[in-house]
């Protein structure tokens, strides 16, 4: 038996033999990568031996007849594991120049075992897993062209070694962890043209780039270096792209860094720290993108910018720039984005802006520019974003925007614009944003803004300015409108009850406007609305109950209108509700317990109204709300002694009411900071309790007005926080606690009304009584 079992080893032996010695070396190579990977790896490479390796899945192999493998590409594969026992099989494919694994789940380091492949031309080892160190030896090939490690989890430093790969072309270290400086070597090499560094955590200055510097396209953005460009940057004559973005770099940039690169086509350092003005020498014929902004530079924009004729985007957005738009622009017939906000630019728009008929964008806001809008902007039908809000800029809107037909974004908010909107903007039908907020425009709003619009308006703000008449039927054509915002107009008729229809609208905002009438308690149910405004208005009547059945709304604004009758108990269903004002109105009845079920209700504020009854309790014990607001209605009845340390209330506002009975000792246990309580104007009665000196982040404290009598208990002395202290009219008698006293003297009028009080420094016979009371007990 023992010799059949060696014979029959021998027998398998030797048929792997022959059929190992049967398949072109290559092949047996392939397999034997292949075979070192673990077995679900292994399942993604169909190689199958029935057909020529040259046609298994990822392999290349020259059109000789010797079948030798040119290439391996299985990137994107989703193979794993590591590499160090399966790159000696790829070694030995002694044809092999290309090598694609990117793209998969390997792990590990990168073998060192690859300075051995010194046939390989290009390795691309990117987008897969790798750690650990770059081994220096795979620098050593003088046949390397290209090397991609980018996007894996490599650290340490860049080896200087780097500098010995003569004829590297590209080299791609990019989203890493690699620290430490770029060494010199690195750009010392001659025939290296793309260097791709970005999102590292590389530090130190730039190296200086040799005269012979060949790099055409170089990214180090989002790293750590310092310093600013080096002047050697001119050395690079061939560079197209530079991208520099977010990589701590800052100075002032010398004019002779941009002096010698004529073929630059992009520029990006954007967030970085330079400052100075703009080089002169960077406006160049063949440049055609140009990032520069969040940095300090200041200085004016240079009528030389002109001089790029290629240029289509420019942005400088967010420096120092001062002066004005030079009207060298007007020359820039290739400019799609023209990015200048948030600088310090004066003077005005430049008509020369009309010239360039191929604008997409224009953002200019936050600037001081000022002057007209130029008719010649109406030239601009290709324009589509138009954004110069936050600036200075006066009279009217152009009669002619309507031919500015391709216009989906008209920012003119927060100038100095006058007069009407013009008809002509209903012919902007491709528009989804108009923002003309804080301005002195008047008059009606066109009655078809919208009508015509697709896919329609989706933010409209209008606030603050002296429009009237009705709002518009059309604005919500298309069911696309989500913001409305018409606050601080002139705005008449009743409640838009076309915009209840609108299933796209979640936030409307229509408040001090002089709206008027009864809001129909058949108003349509809306489930998109989640922030309502309208307070500071003429309403009147009854709040609908159907406003209970607006099942997203968050923020609900009431007050200052002339509501009545009762709260209706529906608003309880509201579960998305957050806030909830509907003060100074007429409301009577009592607060209905049903507002509790609202289990997201942070603010209630229901103040100066004729709200009667008690309290609920559920309301006061409430562990979400942090502001509720009651004063200034006829409440009455004890004040529910259910509060708890859980309960995060900020603002207890219950002034002005008839509460009675004793304060209730619950209240101490209210910690939140920053606390505010007012029970001024009621009719509490008893002393003050003991348990709120626990009040310690107690800042401001109102009992005046009220009926509470005897001493002053010495804890009061624990509120460590207080700020403002009012316990004028009541019947308070004794001494004053000594940091009560403090406040109490800084604030005139704060403690009169206790004729018994004994103020320190106020001669009386209220002190005199406290002073003999005090001896007869020591006579005693």
């Amino acid at each position: 038996m023992f010799l059949f079992l060696i014979n029959f080893l021998l027998f398998i032996a030797n048929v792997a033999a022959v059929f190992s010695a049967s398949l072109p070396q290559d092949a047996v190579h392939l397999l034997g990568f292949r075979s070192s990977l673990p077995e679900p790896s292994q399942q993604l490479l169909p190689w199958y031996q029935s057909v020529s390796h040259c046609q298994w899945k990822g392999v290349s192999c020259y059109s000789d007849r010797n079948s030798h493998v040119e290439s391996l590409n299985v990137s994107d594969f989703l193979l794993s594991g590591t590499l160090e026992k399966a790159f000696p099989n790829l070694c030995r494919l002694p044809h092999l120049v290309f090598l694609d694994l990117s793209g998969n789940h390997f792990t590990g380091g990168i073998p060192a075992i690859l300075a051995n492949c010194s046939q390989l031309e290009t390795i691309l080892l990117n987008d897969n897993r790798f750690s650990g160190f770059i081994p220096p030896e795979i620098f050593k090939s003088s046949k390397l062209l290209k090397l991609d490690l980018g996007r894996n989890q490599l650290n340490g430093i860049i080896p200087s070694e780097a500098g010995l790969s003569k004829n590297l072309q590209f080299l791609g270290l990019w989203e890493n962890f690699l620290s430490g400086n770029i060494p010199k070597e690195l750009f010392d090499l001659p025939n290296l043209t793309h260097l791709q560094l970005y999102t590292n955590n590389l530090t130190g200055p730039l190296p200086d780039f040799p005269s012979s510097c060949s790099i055409s396209k170089l990214s180090i953005f989002e790293n750590h270096f310092s310093g600013s460009l080096p002047i050697t940057l001119g050395n690079c004559h061939n560079f197209t792209r530079f991208y520099a973005l977010s990589a701590h770099l800052g100075g002032v940039i010398s004019p002779e860094v941009f002096r010698g690169l004529s073929n630059l086509e992009s520029l990006n350092l954007d967030d970085n720290l330079f400052e100075g003005e703009i080089p002169e020498t960077l406006w160049n014929g063949g440049l055609q993108e140009l990032i520069l902004s969040r940095n300090k530079f200041n200085g004016s924009i240079s009528e030389k910018i002109g001089g790029c004729p290629q240029i289509n985007y420019i942005d400088l957005s967010v420096n120092k720039l001062t002066s004005q738009i030079p009207r060298s622009v007007g020359r820039l017939k290739n400019l799609n984005y023209l990015n200048l906000y948030t600088n310090n630019l004066t003077g005005s728009l430049p008509a020369e802006f009309g010239n360039c008929t191929s604008l997409v964008e224009i953002s200019l806001f936050g600037n001081s520019i000022g002057g007209e809008i130029p008719q010649e902007l109406c030239n601009l039908q290709a324009l589509i974003k138009f954004n110069v809000y936050q600036n200075l800029i006066q009279g009217p809107i152009l009669e002619c925007i309507g031919r500015m037909s391709g216009l989906e974004e008209l920012g003119l908010s927060q100038n100095r614009l006058t007069g009407k909107i013009p008809p002509g903007i209903t012919n902007l039908t491709k528009l989804t944003f108009l923002g003309l907020a804080h301005n002195n425009l008047t008059g009606e709003i066109p009655p078809n803004l919208g009508k015509n619009n697709f896919p329609g308006l989706v933010k409209v703000d209008l606030g603050y300015n002296n429009f009237s008449g009705r709002i518009p039927s059309e604005l919500c054509t298309g069911n696309t409108l989500g913001v409305l915002v018409l606050e601080n107009n002139s705005f008449s008729g009743s409640f838009p009850t076309h915009l209840a229809k609108c299933k796209s609208l979640y936030r409307l905002k229509l408040p001090n406007n002089h709206m008027q009438g009864n809001i129909p308690d058949n108003i349509e149910k809306n489930e998109k609305i989640s922030y309502l405004d309208v307070r500071g208005n003429k309403f009147s009547g009854r709040i609908p109950t159907a406003f209970g059945y607006w099942t997203n709304l968050s923020t609900i604004h009431l007050s200052e209108n002339m509501f009545s009758g009762s709260i209706p108990a529906e608003l309880g269903k509201l579960q998305n509700l957050v806030r909830l004002s509907i003060s100074s109105n007429r409301l009577t009845g009592q607060i209905p317990l049903q507002l509790s079920y609202s289990t997201k209700l942070e603010e209630l504020d229901l103040n100066s109204n004729n709200l009667s009854g008690r309290i609920p309790k559920e309301i006061a014990s409430s562990s979400v709300l942090t502001n509720l607001l009651l004063q200034e209605n006829k409440l009455s009845g004890a004040l529910p002694d259910t509060f708890s340390s859980s309960q995060k209330l900020v603002k207890l506002q219950l002034g002005d009411n008839l509460l009675e009975g004793p304060i209730p000792c619950s209240l101490s246990k209210l910690s939140q900071p920053n606390f505010v309580l007012n029970l001024s104007m009621n009719k509490f009665s008893s002393q003050i309790p003991r348990c709120l000196g626990n009040l310690d982040n107690l800042e401001k404290l109102d009992i005046s007005s009220n009926n509470l009598s005897g001493a002053i208990p010495s804890e009061m002395d624990k509120m460590r926080s207080l700020l403002f202290l009012n316990i004028s009219f009541n019947n308070l008698s004794g001494k004053i606690p000594i940091s009560w006293e403090k406040l109490l003297s800084s604030h005139q009028g704060s403690a009169q009304g206790n004729p018994r009080l004994c103020l320190s420094g106020m001669e009386g016979s209220n002190c005199k009584h406290v002073k003999n009371s005090h001896q007869m007990i020591l006579v005693i």
